[in-house]
């Protein structure tokens, strides 16, 4: 498994769902951090940081506006 901030999968813009699941698939486990209360409304991924011994952290806020195509 590689470490380096650059060999792993980028996933910032994707729901947190999609990230979390891309990351287990590859092998990492996930920190979340979280920048806003929960709204109810779909986590999304601002920023990711290797955080070492295959573990990522994903910072996450909340979004405010409802796709409908999302849905």
């Amino acid at each position: 498994m590689m470490d380096k901030q650059d060999d792993v999968l980028d996933v910032v813009g994707f729901t947190l769902d999609e990230g979390k699941q891309i990351l287990h698939k590859a092998g990492y486990s996930v920190r979340i951090k979280s920048t806003s209360s929960p709204t109810g409304n779909r986590a999304r991924v601002l920023r990711q940081r290797v955080i070492g011994n295959g573990e990522i952290e994903l910072t996450i806020s909340y979004e405010y506006y409802k796709d409908p195509a999302m849905e």
